[in-house]
């Protein structure tokens, strides 16, 4: 009889502790002929208790790495103050109703908790799944550097621009994605015309300049990215601007995605749109560069961004 292998968790990131997690979650489905799934949330639970909540992955963009580790199934859900209250006997009796008590297999990571007040940890699901008929898995920690890799560290290394360290625990580039927006045109004005994305929820990396990939519809481009309120112009508003050297086109309304390769330097406030334009002419050509050293990386996993 075909089962199901749940992965439980928010896998905000897939960084490499998820994608262990998630490898495993595939080949013992495989191995058994069931089908694997993930099941997570559509919404984070802190945006619920806190208001908002800066994603480092998209929902769609999650799905697609799900799908390309070799999951079979994505169920997303709400994550509302009623699913919440549920206490953890009561969240797995919904969860194997959900799958027609055809679950074979959950597996989670050492620190995940669920039901009321988070209440539920590996204990308790093996306890519960065993009294249900499911077995469970429990996925150790992925360390990295000595110490766990989790959304948390790789949050921390974004917000203090250490963009190599963040993409060495995601094991690829960190990828902003969003809509090309109508802005100021100050960039076309000085010859370095850029798009400005619109990004909605997504943790940006620290203010600078960054040697980046700009990906729109199969194509992918060397470009230079800065994220910050650009104070030479007069800016207010932080914005993510990308310009993509020798290039000329149109990308208003698109959906474009942005690799981040390599941090090349802070943001800063120049004297004047000279100078300014003379340092954007060094960052393009550094940028240019770093793309070059990386460029067969970035085509290798041009299908998972």
């Amino acid at each position: 009889m075909n089962q199901y292998v749940i992965a439980l968790g928010m896998f905000d990131g897939v960084h490499l502790g998820h994608q262990e997690l998630l490898n495993k979650t595939s080949l013992i489905a495989r191995s058994n002929g069931d089908t694997s799934v993930v099941f997570t949330y559509r919404n984070h639970p802190r945006e619920l208790f806190n208001g908002s909540f800066d994603y480092l992955t998209p929902l769609n963009q999650r799905v697609f790495l799900y799908r390309a580790i070799g999951i079979d199934r994505v169920d997303a859900v709400d994550f509302t103050r009623e699913f919440a209250d549920q206490d953890p006997e009561a969240f797995l009796k919904w969860l194997s109703d959900r799958y027609d008590h055809k679950i074979g297999c959950i597996v989670c990571g050492y620190d995940y908790r669920f039901g009321k007040h988070a209440d539920g940890d590996q204990f308790t699901l093996q306890h519960i799944g065993s009294k249900m008929g499911f077995k469970s898995l429990i996925v150790p920690p992925v360390n990295y550097l000595g110490q766990p890799c989790s959304s948390t560290r790789v949050r921390n290394a974004l917000k203090a621009g250490e963009i190599e360290t963040a993409n060495e625990m995601l094991n690829r580039p960190y990828v902003i994605c969003g809509t090309v927006i109508h802005n100021k045109a100050i960039g076309r004005k000085i010859g370095f015309p850029t798009a400005n994305i619109h990004s909605g929820h997504q943790l940006l990396p620290a203010d600078g300049v960054y040697a980046t990939a700009l990906k729109t519809g199969d194509s992918i481009y060397a470009s230079v990215t800065n994220i910050g309120a650009n104070p030479t112009v007069g800016g207010v508003f932080r914005t993510i601007e990308t310009h993509v050297p020798d290039m000329e086109f149109n990308l208003y309304g698109q959906e474009v995605s942005v690799a981040i390769l390599k941090r090349i330097r802070n943001e800063i406030l120049f004297s004047g749109i000279d100078q300014l334009s003379e340092q954007i002419s060094k960052d393009v050509e550094e940028a240019k560069k770093v793309y070059k050293e990386n460029e067969k990386s970035v085509y290798k996993l041009r299908n998972l961004w």
